[in-house]
């Protein structure tokens, strides 16, 4: 769970210099480098019903997991490629174990230090992916 913690540390640090209008910049910068969902894999299976914006999401768990996503809005590609940055490439277990640390998935966004100028609906689609990506890997 170390890497998911440092991971997430540096977007925490880049986030916590940041103010207002600088923070939805850099969640746009970081959904321009979002690795994206293959078009069929756009489907309801892989779409998170939390977000207002079409939004989609696949895990893939072999040895290790990698998520894919793509979304209508270029907040919420920042949004995903946050997760994407902080669980790709690593452990299914500490994937959970980190999201199980915190008590609701809210804390996660609040933890992160992206702020209060990113809308209740963006941020329900964050909290949707977190959570479809904790039901994908326990439900397996």
């Amino acid at each position: 769970m170390d890497n998911i913690n440092k991971n997430f540390s540096d977007i925490k640090d880049a986030f916590s210099i940041l103010e207002g209008q600088d923070k939805l910049v850099h969640l746009i910068d970081l959904g321009k480098k979002i690795d994206k969902i293959d078009i069929e894999d756009k489907n309801d299976t892989n779409k998170i019903h939390a977000c207002t914006s079409q939004t989609w999401i696949n895990v893939k768990n072999d040895d290790t997991v990698t998520l894919k996503a793509d979304s209508e809005s270029a907040i919420v590609k920042g949004l995903l490629r946050i997760l994407q940055i902080g669980f790709n490439n690593l452990e299914k277990k500490n994937i959970i174990d980190f999201i199980n640390d915190f008590n609701e998935p809210i804390e996660v966004f609040e933890w992160l230090n992206i702020g209060t100028s990113i809308s209740s609906q963006r941020q329900n689609g964050f909290i949707g992916a977190l959570a479809f990506i904790k039901k994908e890997l326990t439900d397996e």
